[in-house]
């Protein structure tokens, strides 16, 4: 008997079904923060409306921007993402981050909003799917362990996270948000309406 895997989830993450992993909540989450939102729904938009790109297309990138994101970080960043997280969100205003940087493939991410992306995924990871993570951090802290060991333990949380999304997982979350998508612009160019 084959299970059934939903391609929604409900607004507490939760869909009760016997396929259901919590990676995926905090996948969804990491890819609508305005650091990645841009460069995803112009993915879908690419896919849906113009009916450039595979649905495998969007599913093998959407692992890629978030990585991206990731990839542009300083220690600088993960420290500060470690600090909101030990200071249960009260780690200073991410806002007040001056600057920019580039990454690899030329995307320039605001310094602010690279550490609220951090500190975004570091609370959902925390909450949803390793709830070690504060203990570690603070434990950490109390041993004098200095910014760069709690850069460090949260950059390892958050990369661990985006390695342990299986193949499924991204198909999934590709499936729900190309049919969110469609929802809004209607069906890709050239796909037949069913009536």
């Amino acid at each position: 008997m084959a299970v059934m895997l939903t391609t929604t989830l409900d607004p507490g993450g939760r869909s009760g079904l016997t396929g259901y992993r919590p990676i995926r909540p905090v996948l969804l989450i990491a890819l609508q923060h305005d650091a990645v939102d841009d460069a995803v729904t112009e993915m879908l938009f690419d896919h849906v409306v113009l009916g450039r790109y595979h649905w495998t297309v969007v599913a093998n990138s959407l692992p890629l921007l978030l990585r991206e994101a990731l990839e542009v970080a300083a220690p600088e960043d993960w420290a500060d993402a470690g600090r909101h997280l030990l200071d249960a969100g009260d780690g200073g205003d991410a806002d007040e981050a001056p600057g920019s940087r580039r990454s690899d493939g030329g995307t320039v991410f605001d310094v602010a909003l690279i550490r609220a992306f951090l500190r975004t995924v570091g609370e959902e990871v925390a909450d949803r799917r390793d709830p070690d993570l504060r203990p570690a951090l603070a434990a950490a802290a109390e041993l004098g362990f200095d910014a760069g060991a709690v850069a460090a333990i949260t950059e390892r949380a958050l990369k661990d996270l985006l390695g342990s999304a299986t193949e499924e997982d991204w198909n999934i979350i590709t499936g729900q948000l190309i049919a969110e998508a469609r929802e809004v612009c209607g069906p890709a160019h050239g796909e037949e309406v069913a009536s």
